[in-house]
């Protein structure tokens, strides 16, 4: 979905416009951010729809990744609505919808740990042991989709639309003997690389969430800030904090992994605010899109390692081939990044420095 699409106004063009009045922040988000809930929404019914086959029938694997890819997006907006919306009325409604995708985070590390131990090149009985320890773990990862499912379906029983928006706010809280105490894997905020585990017995629950956002949108108070200097303020808060751990040491996995949250985090911004900046923004968006997707798969290497070293399963001999093969996967991976984070950064500071230079062609 483009910014556009996502229900942003378009922007004045700044050439005076004949007295047109400046767009506000307010003006500008409230609508995107409005677009993105309804999208969330869309994206959690198409989940229960598309796993009301059957008993046992498997949930759209594309489905699910489509709701967490919305929910990403939504998330990585609540930082910029503070600046209008208020810090203390958009932290709960952050915080709950943190604690929602990490009880989907799961997910993400079953189907990326199939995908990159089944890409390794490795000699045939290595690759054998691989395919039997995968097949063997699948049941981990249809049960993680089935969970997200689960979860969806307290808001959306039957697919029958969208769910009541006076839903009270504190319905998420509501406690649940049988209740699994949820995983904590998930894409933190900036800095972090776990989101805080649910409480044992908490009812989780998004639709509250999004209502209480909602309704704060939807009214009229809203700190007054210009729609420009929003974007400047989201978009140079992302580049900086991508700046404060992108000398940080290749080998260090924890610190890779917040680096690629902060270029996922930079990217969504500059997406969202494209239409203020143009082209500007758009390559912003690309090049924090390149190392985010570098940083990624040097993320997903970095969980196999860390499976592989303790999977008694397989034989001593089979464990080190696999290992091995892991950590070349990764010394290659990490020299990419190194190189190619140098040279973005390079891209970036220039693109979004004062006095940008002219675009070089194409």
């Amino acid at each position: 979905m483009t910014p556009l699409e996502g229900g942003a106004p378009k922007a004045d063009g700044g050439g005076g416009g004949g007295g047109r009045a400046k767009l506000s922040a307010r003006d500008f988000l409230g609508p995107v951010l409005l677009s993105h809930i309804e999208n969330v929404r869309a994206e959690a019914r198409r989940v229960v729809a598309t796993s009301a086959q059957g008993e046992g029938a498997e949930p759209d694997a594309e489905a699910v990744h489509d709701f967490r890819v919305s929910l990403r997006r939504l998330r990585t907006l609540l930082k910029p609505a503070r600046r209008i919306y208020g810090r203390k009325r958009i932290r709960p409604v952050a915080d709950g919808l943190r604690e929602f995708a990490g009880a989907t985070g799961t997910l993400r590390d079953e189907e990326v740990l199939r995908e990159t131990l089944t890409a390794l090149d490795l000699g045939e009985a290595a690759r054998a042991a691989v395919a039997a320890w995968v097949a063997q773990r699948s049941r981990r990862e249809h049960e993680a989709r089935a969970h997200i499912v689960e979860l969806l379906r307290r808001d959306h029983p039957r697919d029958e639309g969208a769910p009541r928006a006076d839903t009270p706010a504190g319905d998420e809280g509501a406690p649940r003997a049988d209740a699994p105490a949820g995983d904590t894997r998930a894409d933190a905020p900036a800095g972090d690389t776990r989101a805080d585990a649910p409480a044992k017995g908490r009812r989780l629950r998004l639709e509250p969430h999004l209502a209480r956002l909602e309704r704060r949108i939807s009214r009229k108070k809203a700190k007054k800030r210009g729609a420009k200097a929003l974007a400047r303020l989201a978009i140079g808060d992302a580049l900086e904090d991508v700046r404060a751990l992108a000398a940080s040491d290749p080998n260090d996995g924890a610190a890779m992994h917040a680096l690629r949250i902060r270029f996922k985090r930079l990217r969504y911004s500059a997406e969202t605010f494209s239409p203020l900046f143009g082209e500007r923004a758009e390559r912003i968006a690309k090049s924090a899109s390149r190392l985010q997707r570098r940083l990624g798969q040097l993320h997903d290497v970095d969980e196999a390692l860390a499976q592989m070293r303790k999977a008694e399963e397989l034989s001593s001999d089979e464990r080190a081939a696999i290992v091995e093969a892991l950590d070349a996967e990764r010394a290659r991976l990490a020299r990419k990044a190194t190189e190619e984070l140098a040279q973005e950064l390079e891209t970036l500071t220039s693109l979004w420095s004062d006095e940008p230079p002219a675009l070089p062609p194409g």
